[in-house]
């Protein structure tokens, strides 16, 4: 009963992935009109998700040691060195995509399997722990899918490819769910090096790539987008409060 429960639940939090779908009926000047706005929210959703939650969850639930930030810089060392293959056989193989934007796609992949970590532990602890959670993961990725396919937009992936891709990246929370599901004896150490994996991908992502790009343009509604992406962070424990 458990195992359909979650499935259903992940499988509902997957379909939120393709939000950037919404998009397609608009028109190539109005998406590309949008899409800064999007970076905008996306790198607040990131650095929120970073500092509000992830750093917050390492330091009172895991513990932040040594090893925890050499796993941190990893995640950043890490993504560097993907950006800098990716772009060398983007290069190479004539293709016109930044290569930021697989780099995004990685550790979303790695951030999925977590929320499905997150989905399947809630519901192995009861039906309203694991529904709170589910709408905690939902309401975080609102924000943060709309955003990436701003992403992936501007890194010259087409709108039906990024959404698809946005779809297929969250699949891995099934993964996650598994680990749990099947292995939960062995997934008890697993958040303390992945967690520190994604923080340090995504204070990559949001520093050495986003941020960048708002600093090229009028502040002006970009700022009101960016903080609104760290406040659904902030909003997101009182959501699951009310749950």
């Amino acid at each position: 009963m458990i195992f359909q429960i979650v499935f259903a639940s992940i499988l509902a939090t997957s379909i939120l992935s393709g939000f950037g779908a919404l998009f397609l009926g608009l028109s190539k000047d109005h998406t590309e009109t949008l899409i800064p706005y999007l970076i905008s929210l996306s790198a607040g959703t990131m650095f929120g998700g970073v500092f509000i939650h992830l750093v917050f969850k390492l330091a009172n639930n895991i513990g932040y040691t040594r090893e925890t930030g050499l796993f941190v810089v990893a995640g950043l060392a890490g993504s560097l060195l993907l950006e800098r293959v990716i772009h060398w056989h983007c290069h190479n193989q004539d293709h016109h995509v930044d290569a930021v934007s697989y780099v995004l796609l990685a550790g979303d992949a790695v951030h999925n399997i977590l929320d499905g970590i997150l989905i399947a532990s809630s519901y192995l602890a009861g039906v309203p722990a694991g529904i709170a959670a589910t709408v905690a993961v939902m309401a975080h990725k609102i924000p943060k899918e709309a955003g990436d396919f701003g992403i992936l937009v501007d890194s010259g992936i087409s709108r039906v490819r990024a959404v698809l891709f946005n779809i297929l990246v969250s699949l891995f929370m099934f993964f996650g769910a598994g680990f749990v599901l099947v292995l939960t004896s062995e997934t008890s150490g697993l958040d303390s090096v992945l967690i520190p994996l994604v923080i340090g991908n995504f204070v990559y992502i949001a520093g050495s790539d986003l941020l960048p790009r708002l600093k090229e343009r009028e502040l002006g509604l970009h700022i009101v987008f960016f903080i609104a992406g760290v406040g659904v962070m902030y909003a997101i424990p009182y959501i699951k409060a009310m749950v």
